[in-house]
């Protein structure tokens, strides 16, 4: 066979596997978005308590006494692609899709569904982490507006108050993910910031929250959280991320 033909059977039988396999993939990951793992849900029950401990210790902050309570699979109109968690804070639940979710250690089944859905599970501490976040920043929130603060706020909050709340969420959450597993990305650049509310992306919420965050943090550990909670971008501070994260160093300073 001369080299033109072995290179044309090459690409030939490359783009069927890829024709049959991503589709395949898909499919294989949204039949798993439906589905319990009860492996996953084993994990949980057995090390919930000593994850919240080292996020108690790695960052210092406090829990309070209560639990959430633990969903293994997301609610129906949230079984989309590429998420891999979800907290209910007027149902201080955390939704799992565990179906989806592989255990930190190596486990042989678990690669397997990590090949055969192409790379599109996810750590099931790293989820943790990331959603027993959003239920301690839920608790700090009710503590000094009271257990309906979330109702209210659907019918309070404007779009710029809206994507503020979530670029600080969002960069919490993704703050004790990454402090107690490492870095998933490295930190939105500035430099990229959107200039208007239509270019926020969820890599933006994410990435730029975890960017403005994490020097507060950082330095002031609970009290900064709690002090970002409350003292979320203005309307013109979202497009001036680097003011903003001086505004809240200099602010909080005064109050020590």
């Amino acid at each position: 066979m001369n080299k033109k033909k072995m290179v044309l059977r090459t690409a030939f039988w490359s783009a069927f596997t890829a024709a049959f396999y991503f589709p395949t993939a898909d499919i294989t990951t949204m039949y798993l978005y439906h589905h319990k793992d009860s492996d996953i849900e084993a994990y949980t029950n057995e090390n919930l308590e000593l994850i919240i401990k080292k996020q108690e210790e790695k960052i210092g902050i406090t829990y309070p006494a209560e639990r959430p309570a633990i969903e293994y699979i997301l609610p129906e109109e949230y079984r989309i692609l590429g998420l891999y968690g979800l907290y209910d804070d007027r149902e201080d639940t955390i939704y799992l899709p565990s179906g989806i979710l592989v255990k930190p250690e190596f486990n042989l089944s678990d690669f397997i569904t990590t090949i055969a859905t192409f790379n599109s599970t996810a750590d099931v501490k790293r989820a943790l982490d990331h959603e027993l976040a959003h239920f301690y920043c839920d608790k700090v929130r009710e503590k000094a507006l009271g257990k309906n603060y979330p109702t209210l706020q659907i019918f309070i909050l404007f779009p710029e108050e809206r994507i503020a709340y979530k670029l600080i969420n969002e960069g919490i959450a993704r703050y004790f993910e990454n402090s107690l597993n490492g870095e998933y990305k490295r930190p939105y650049p500035f430099e990229k910031w959107p200039t208007q509310l239509e270019e926020f992306s969820n890599d933006v919420f994410y990435q730029g929250g975890y960017a403005l965050v994490k020097p507060v943090i950082d330095q002031y550990g609970e009290k900064g959280i709690q002090f970002l909670l409350f003292n979320p971008p203005t309307p013109d501070e979202l497009f001036t991320p680097k003011e903003y994260k001086e505004r809240m160093l200099r602010d909080i300073a005064k109050l020590q």
